[in-house]
């Protein structure tokens, strides 16, 4: 690699540190998501999961960005470790650590996804279960003299013991 990609070099490093950041932001909103969850705060609920828009529309063009870096850098591969191994030793050295902390938010990142889908898979297997009973309860029908076809009584007609 020439002396001639080092600004290159550099911008792709301060681009995947800002990636870093913006990930590591985004641990306290799912923190935030998962009291709500459990508080059942749904306007604030709505709220954190409008800021956690934000950051997907901060990151979306990641591939296109790495993919742009690695055509002006001559580089290719698969995943950013594979493309880590290609860079010169020293620069190595310092692109793995950011993969490192990036592997340390992922991991911090997808431990809070699955608390919060957990929980909400929770809650709406009760709130699918109470809609059940109601269901149940109000499935009151009847039949006409001869028999035939059925038709719901007016709830004034309706005795609940």
């Amino acid at each position: 690699m020439s002396e001639n990609n080092k600004p290159i070099l550099d911008d792709f490093y301060q681009y995947l540190f800002g990636v870093i950041k913006l990930h590591q932001e985004m641990i306290p909103k799912l923190k935030d998501e998962l009291m709500l969850i459990q508080s059942n705060s749904l306007d604030e609920l709505n709220q954190n999961l409008n800021q956690q828009q934000i950051f997907i529309y901060q990151i979306k063009n990641f591939d296109e960005k790495v993919a742009d870096y690695m055509k002006q850098l001559n580089l290719n591969g698969n995943n950013l470790s594979e493309v880590v191994k290609q860079l010169p030793q020293d620069e190595q050295k310092r692109f793995d650590g950011l993969l490192e902390q990036f592997r340390e938010t992922s991991r911090e990142i997808q431990f809070y996804k699955e608390k919060c889908k957990t929980l909400l898979e929770t809650k709406l297997y009760v709130v699918n279960k109470n809609i059940a009973q109601f269901e149940s309860k109000s499935d009151k029908k009847t039949y006409q003299e001869d028999g035939t076809g059925n038709f719901k009584l007016p709830s004034a007609f309706e005795k609940n013991i």
